[in-house]
């Protein structure tokens, strides 16, 4: 009795491990809150960037990260209205400062003017976002529209002016 005790003991002890490590093999660690000094990448993307007089020149439209996890460059949508007519430019992260303002607002500058930043290469990114993919296909459809709309339009002048040239005399 205590020899069959002893090894479905024994056997326990050494199953029980081996199903723990086979999970993970590592001690699981979780974050339940958000570090004081860390930001949600949410809360940055979109944020208007300000030069150092204080005009918004541009928003934050993306950050690529390197291959160890650290923000590395930000891209900067500058020009065009409500993303229309928008440029993307990357700058190095760094290069940004992040303050706070009387109320305690996150504001980000950077030491560019905005014709700078306008006359700045646009950045391509290379790995293309399902959002990156629907805008590309909207303003292909958009640019289809316009031309079939022109089309159209040319279409209409002429056939109203053939109506002018062979309206019969009264």
């Amino acid at each position: 009795m205590k020899a069959k005790f002893a090894a479905a003991f024994a056997a326990s002890l050494l199953l029980a491990p081996a199903a723990g490590l086979a999970q993970s093999g590592t001690a699981e660690r979780f974050v339940t809150v958000q570090p004081a000094d860390q930001w949600l990448a949410s809360q940055f993307i979109g944020q208007a960037v300000s030069n150092p007089a204080g005009e918004t020149i541009g928003d934050i439209n993306d950050l690529l990260f390197d291959k160890s996890g650290r923000i590395a460059n930000v891209v900067i949508g500058v020009g065009g209205f409500l993303g229309i007519g928008q440029k993307d430019v990357a700058i190095p992260y760094g290069d940004l400062a992040i303050t706070a303002d009387a109320n305690g607002k996150r504001v980000i500058k950077v030491g560019l003017s905005r014709e700078r930043l306008h006359t700045a290469p646009e950045f391509r990114a290379t790995e293309k976002t399902t959002y990156m993919r629907a805008k590309e296909q909207a303003s292909d459809l958009g640019q289809k529209a316009l031309d079939k709309a022109s089309e159209l339009k040319d279409k209409a002048g002429r056939k109203i002016e053939e109506m002018r040239t062979t309206e019969p005399a009264k």
